[in-house]
Formats: structure tokens, sequence, C-alpha cells
């Protein structure tokens, strides 16, 4: 039984007085309770209608239970009851509303969460011409919602985990049951509950623990902030992690073409979406490519440029006190200052410097003799051209510097070199038993046709291979089922 007087004075020091830790004190069935909750949680009105006024006006003797709490006030989610002080003082951190009542057998937990959320909108990193717009929010039972408002299977499941020793952050593990590989959906959960940290503030601190090659270039786990991008990946066998607080939902297993597919490619026609798909690819590798060929094609083979541009390029460069490798260095540097203060200024006054610093500082550094005018071309074709596949830019934008260095020093040879190793790398990254180049190193023929060149939607008759799943039926194509009708007309 709960001597009143002792928890509440092991509740109240653990908070070590605190303001908003609000205490309501009462007297129900002749016996000392109070009420703890953080201020701002709740939503009060909720709380002193349902709760607080009947427990109030409640006439009777006797020893607090559950049923007697149940039969006076009015909730939509049960009572739970509490026995351990440390979990008690864990949900009143967490926003649930705890009742302690001298004599009783355990703690009383209520829920009347209410607090400020933003609105479901488009994200501003994923917009489309056509699709749905909905966007994840910093809530995860938002969150969860919008995932299952488009799976209404009872295959959806979701396992919660808390992660954090201050924050005990929320984090839900989500995944079809049947589709999704049970080993990979073990293994993540023991991941996350093998985290020892402080807090999670965001799902970035979830994704850099789930990495198994914590030092590589490439983002190793999903991202987005669309749910119909999430739902298509859970149909195909992915994991799904949902952190509280965070509007980004992570996917594992991923694999590095996933970069070129975006969700509008499905809501178009499939001649449109390869084409784009094949503009992402070459944009990709012209932004990272470029600078690096340009400066090996000046210092060692400038035989290679056409005469005519030869002749335009030596005039440029003439009074240029820099060497070309210097010089192209020079410019990335600039070109990632102006981004990063666009990114961090107030959005109007960042339109502003934007301008400025890509025509006015540009022509006046060329004026100045500073850098020359095609330096400063291939480097903002290059930087355009990197924010074609978003969810490369951090990688993208240091395997610039690697290639302009590499092509400075030994030329094309060093950037066939640095290539064929990049290549290399790439393919020897493994994640969760799955090759990160699938389906091209190790090539799945069926997967290619979700690649660079999209097939119609009534070909996608199969789950891709490249992804572990128990059922790979994803649907039935008229094909097929001429073929089984073929077969058991045959067996008659």
């Amino acid at each position: 039984m709960l001597n009143y007087q002792d928890e509440y004075n092991k509740i109240n020091s653990e908070f070590g007085g605190t303001c908003d830790l609000r205490k309501i004190e009462l007297t129900i069935c002749g016996k000392s309770a109070c009420f703890f909750y953080i201020d701002g949680y709740i939503d009060t009105l909720l709380f002193e209608d349902n709760i607080l006024s009947p427990l109030k006006n409640f006439q009777g003797d006797g020893q607090v239970t559950v049923d007697m709490l149940n039969q006076n006030t009015q909730m939509t989610t049960p009572i739970e009851e509490l026995t351990d002080t440390a979990k008690v003082i864990e949900e009143i951190s967490a926003g649930e509303i705890i009742l302690l009542a001298d004599g009783s057998e355990s703690f009383f937990k209520y829920s009347e969460k209410k607090y400020q959320l933003r609105s479901v909108a488009e994200p501003p990193v994923s917009t489309v011409l056509r699709g749905p717009r909905e966007g994840f929010i910093e809530d995860l039972k938002t969150n969860m919602f919008l995932i299952r408002r488009r799976l209404a299977t009872p295959k959806l499941t979701f396992e919660t985990l808390s992660v954090g020793k201050y924050t005990q952050t929320k984090v839900a593990i989500g995944f079809i049951d049947g589709i999704a590989d049970p080993q990979i959906v073990n293994r993540i959960k023991t991941q996350i509950e093998n985290i020892v940290i402080d807090g999670v503030l965001e799902s970035s601190y979830i994704a850099r623990y789930l990495e198994e090659n914590k030092f590589s270039l490439f983002s190793q786990v999903g991202s987005s902030e669309k749910p119909d991008i999430i739902t298509a990946k859970m149909l195909e066998g992915r994991v799904a992690i949902i952190v509280d607080g965070s509007p980004s939902v992570l996917t594992l297993p991923f694999l590095m073409y996933e970069n070129f597919q975006m969700s509008e490619d499905y809501y178009i026609k499939s001649y449109r979406a390869t084409m784009v798909r094949i503009i992402r690819l070459i944009a990709l590798i012209f932004s990272i490519l470029m600078p690096g060929i340009y400066v090996a094609l000046q210092e060692h083979q400038y035989q290679l440029f056409p005469i005519k541009y030869l002749v335009s390029v030596l005039g440029q460069i003439s009074n240029i006190p820099l060497s070309p490798m210097l010089e192209m260095l020079l410019v990335l540097v600039i070109f990632e200052i102006l981004n990063e203060t666009s990114i961090r200024m107030p959005r109007y006054v960042s339109m502003a410097l934007s301008v400025v610093g890509a025509i006015i500082l540009g022509e006046a550094a060329v004026t100045a003799g500073l850098f020359s005018i095609s330096s400063v071309i291939i480097v903002a074709i290059s930087t355009v051209g990197v924010y074609c596949v978003p969810d490369e830019i951090n990688s993208s934008s240091i395997l610039r510097f690697g290639f302009v260095a590499v092509g400075g020093v030994l030329g094309l040879l060093g950037i066939l070199l640095g290539m064929a190793g990049l290549v290399a790398y790439i393919c020897s990254i493994n994640s969760y038993g799955v090759a990160y180049t699938s389906p091209f190193a190790p090539s799945l023929m069926h997967d290619w046709q979700d690649g660079p060149i999209k097939a119609q939607l009534q070909e996608f008759g199969e789950r891709p291979y490249s992804i572990p799943t128990d059922n790979r039926t994803r649907q039935r194509t008229l094909l097929a089922d001429n073929k089984e009708q073929e077969n058991n007309e045959a067996n008659k």
C-alpha cells in the first residue's frame, strides 16, 4: 500500500521544485490524494470536467480503486495502474496525469494530452506538381496515423521504444507483417534498444546509429517527409522508423538508386519518368566530375580542347594570378559560402543575397581578373546539377573538391582512377544484408524495371528482389492469370 506523504515527497523532490509541475490536492473516499501533471501538456478543461470535478463531488468511503475511478470519471482512454515510482516520474515527464491516493495499491495514470502542433502541410523540400501534398509533422501519433490511413490493414504493425536518458524520445518501428523480413525488423529493433545517449532531438540521431558503415560519405538510411513515399517503401518490404519530434521518417534497407526515384515518377507516364531519371543521373555525374575535368584539361591535357575554345580559354586565364586548380577550389568555396549564407539568413534577405552573390560578385570577380568566366560558369552549372538529387547534396559537394584536387595533380588519368575507386567503394557497401548498389551490382534484371528506365505500373508484378521480403507477389498481372488458366486447363 502506498504511503501518501512518502510518495508525495519522492515525486516532489525528483522534480526539484520546478515551477511547471502542477499538484492538485483533494480528498477522495476520505483519503488524501493528489494529481500530478506538467503544465502545458494537458487539456485543462477536459481534465477539470471529466476527472477533477467528478472526484471532488464524489461522496463515499473505501479504498480508491480502478473500478471506482472508472465509474466516477469520464475517459476515452483506459486508466492504467503503475506501481513503480520511477515509472511514475517518467510518465509525468512525458505529459501524463498521475493520481496518488493514500492507502491505494498503485498509482493511477490518466491521459488528457493537448498541446500546439504544426498543421499537416506540404513539406518544403518535397514539392510535387502531381500527387499527394501531405507531409509529416513533429508528432509521433499524427505521423503514425498518416501512414495507417493509407495502409488500412491489420497487418500494419507499430512497435514503440523510448530512447534517450533525459529526453525519453518515443521511436516507433513500423512494418507490414507478412511482407517485411522479420530478421531485419528484429535487427533494427535491437540496434535502437542498444542506443545509449542523453537525448534524441531528431531522426538523424537514430540514423547515425543505424548506419553500418559509420564513416561512409553516402547516406545509408532512407529519409522522407511524405507519407505516400514511406507507404510505398513499406509495401516493398522496408521498415519505417518514426521519431517523435521529427518530420523525417527513416526507412531501411536503403539502396543508392532510391536517390534517383521521386514520388512524382509514379504519378506520371513512364516515358517521362524515364527521361527525368536519366537527366538526374547525368546531372549528378556532371556536377561531380565537371570541375575536376576542366582543371585536368587546363593543367595537363589542354590539347584536347577544341582550337577555337582553347584560344578563348588562354585569353581568359592569361591574367589570372592563380593556378587552374587553386582557382577552381576557390570558386567552389565561394559558392559553398553563398549557399550556406542563403540558407541561414532570413528568407527575404537570402533571396537578395543570392542574386547579389551570383551576379554582382561573380561579375566583379571576373572583371577584376581574379577568376575566369569559364570557371564561374562551370561551378554554377555544377552547383545547379547537385540539387537535381537533393538527398546526395552533402556527398556530391565533398566529391567535387576531391576530383578537382585529383584532376589538378594527375590530370584525366587521376579522374579515371578516382572514378574507378569511387565505384569500387560504393559497390563494397552492404547494409542489413543488402548490397548498396543493387540491383546493378549484383545485377538483378527483374529490378531494372524500376531503375533509370521505368516500366509501366502493370509490369510491377513482384516486389523488388533487392529487398528481402516474406511475400514476393505484389499484383497479379493479366499474363500471370492467363498462364494459370492455361495450366489449370492442361491439368484437366
